[in-house]
């Protein structure tokens, strides 16, 4: 049989009609109490004095009877038992406060001691001498918030929705977010919760409330938090800098405590039970449109069950002038990536390529990209912006590579001519001549050889070597280079070479005369 509270009004009514004359079975009749419990309350009440046919007792043998009986929920251990109990109460206490054992273990642990008593007996002396299972009992409710000051965000398991055209159903997860004072809701339905889903969740709540408040209270969101701790979490970088731009101070609930943000966990089956179940849905844009309709019209039209308030009529008095206003445009979710720099001055962001200096060749960085622009950190300072390219693209700074490679990149030989110029005009009119052409790129590594030969020979020997090689028309570089090992640039009187005018005399040159004949016509040499 289970066990029936005796309260103190059944005490005092049964000590009443008692005094009254009504016999044992008439009492326990009328006031629905069990025979044996109405004898024992009046012979509690004739041990501490009062009498049949008596007047009414002061309080005080009335509060003897009650606390003989018991205060209600008080257990009651046998005095056989606690006795034996009583020389262990520091040592259960110890198990079950520092060792943090479970009571089985502690009636396993004194049996084998040799203390042998019974379960219940050992349950009722921890709850009666060693506070076992208090701690679970007691709360303390919370201070209300102020307007605007708090809200409390969750995900919570709407149902399967199964769109229009879809093979399977797909499971829906509600974005619910209730303000703490006025206890208005906003529920987004969503089917995953990654962070951009979850930011442009907020971005749909803040559009609907018209404003933010000022505090989150945000579930263990793997999306925004990068590592739960209940004393000192770290939030993902991306949603501190969306906070940061509404204005709000993101404050996580300990992981595995819904009592940290009660007020939108109580909101969560009502939103399950009220709005998704037993109704019909197009598709997730339907669900959405159709809950903003429901929070508004429904939801917030009745009556609060805890503040006994209309949810929109408190908002729109009192909530809505104390929210954040909201900024013009909307936050533009950007994209962090930890990137190494390549040798060729590149880092690979997003499948594009941008461009950083040379120093920092090797090294990680952070990259930030967003819509339009993408940032490049080292050590938390901004070293290079490029725009945002996409994937396939490149951005490159030329001024980032070392001097004398950027012309090669940018395929400039008007950079080369001039800097041949520079140090001679045969030098100058050799590599004119080596660039010209229907693709002058193709050769700029011969005119970056050409300025080298300078660097190691001097620019006197090149130029007289160009000039030579000219005299030739040779324009290879390698011939060049060798003409300058040997020291051939020194000689003044060139060799003759196929194509030029003879300028000696031909032993066995004929005169025209020779080949005309006698009739007047020419014929051809018998020899």
């Amino acid at each position: 049989m289970a066990y029936r509270e005796v309260r103190m009004m059944d005490i005092d009514q049964v000590i009443r009609r008692w005094l009254a004359g009504e016999k044992i079975r008439a009492i326990a009749r009328l006031t629905g109490s069990d025979r044996n419990t109405v004898r024992r309350i009046v012979r509690l009440a004739e041990e501490v004095g009062i009498r049949a046919g008596a007047p009414w007792p002061d309080e005080g043998k009335l509060q003897a009877v009650r606390q003989r009986m018991g205060r209600p929920g008080a257990v009651v251990v046998t005095r056989e038992a606690e006795e034996l109990l009583q020389p262990r109460t520091e040592q259960i206490r110890a198990w079950l406060d520092k060792d943090h054992l479970l009571l089985t273990k502690v009636h396993e642990l004194l049996g084998r001691e040799g203390l042998v008593v019974s379960y219940s007996s050992l349950y009722r002396f921890a709850r009666k001498c060693c506070a076992f299972g208090s701690a679970s009992s007691i709360s303390v409710r919370r201070a209300e918030s102020l307007p605007g000051e708090m809200g409390e965000a969750d995900f919570g398991r709407l149902g399967p929705l199964q769109e229009l055209g879809s093979r399977q159903p797909r499971m829906v997860q509600g974005f619910i977010l209730t303000l703490g004072y006025s206890r208005l809701n906003c529920v987004i339905p969503v089917f995953k919760q990654d962070l951009p889903t979850v930011i442009d969740c907020f971005e749909r709540v803040w559009e609907f409330f018209g404003g933010c408040p000022h505090r989150i209270v945000i579930d263990g969101m793997k999306a925004c938090i990068d590592q739960a701790d209940p004393y000192t979490p770290r939030f993902n970088r991306t949603f501190l800098e969306y906070a940061n731009y509404r204005g709000f101070l993101p404050d996580p609930a300990r992981p595995a405590h819904p009592k940290d943000k009660p007020v939108v966990e109580n909101s969560v089956p009502y939103v399950r039970q009220r709005f998704f179940k037993g109704e019909t849905f197009i598709d997730l844009d339907d669900v959405a449109r159709r809950a903003l309709v429901w929070c508004r019209e429904v939801a917030g039209r009745r009556v609060h069950g805890t503040t006994r308030r209309v949810p929109l009529e408190v908002f729109e008095a009192e909530e809505k002038p104390a929210l954040i206003p909201l900024q013009a445009e909307r936050f533009d979710t950007p994209t962090w990536g930890l990137c190494k720099v390549h040798p060729d001055h590149h880092v690979r962001f997003g499948q594009a390529l941008y461009s950083l200096p040379t120093r920092w060749i090797g090294c990680q960085v952070d990259v930030r990209g967003d819509r339009s622009m993408v940032r490049i950190y080292a050590h938390g300072e901004l070293i290079k912006t490029h725009e945002r390219k996409p994937p396939g693209g490149r951005s490159t700074d030329y001024t980032d590579y070392p001097d004398g490679r950027a012309p090669y990149a940018l395929r400039w030989p008007n950079y080369y001519c001039k800097r041949a110029r520079d140090l001679g005009s045969a030098v100058g009119d050799f590599t004119d001549k080596l660039l010209s052409g229907e693709f002058p790129w193709s050769r700029l590594r011969q005119a970056q050889k050409l300025l080298g030969l300078a660097e190691r020979y001097g620019a006197a020997r090149l130029d007289a070597a160009c000039r030579r090689a000219l005299d030739f028309e040779l324009l290879d570089v390698y011939r060049l280079q060798r003409i300058l090992e040997q020291g051939l640039e020194s000689q003044t009187e060139p060799q003759p070479i196929v194509g030029q005018q003879s300028v000696l005399e031909l032993k066995f040159l004929r005169p025209a005369d020779h080949f005309v004949s006698a009739q007047g016509g020419q014929h051809a040499d018998p020899a």
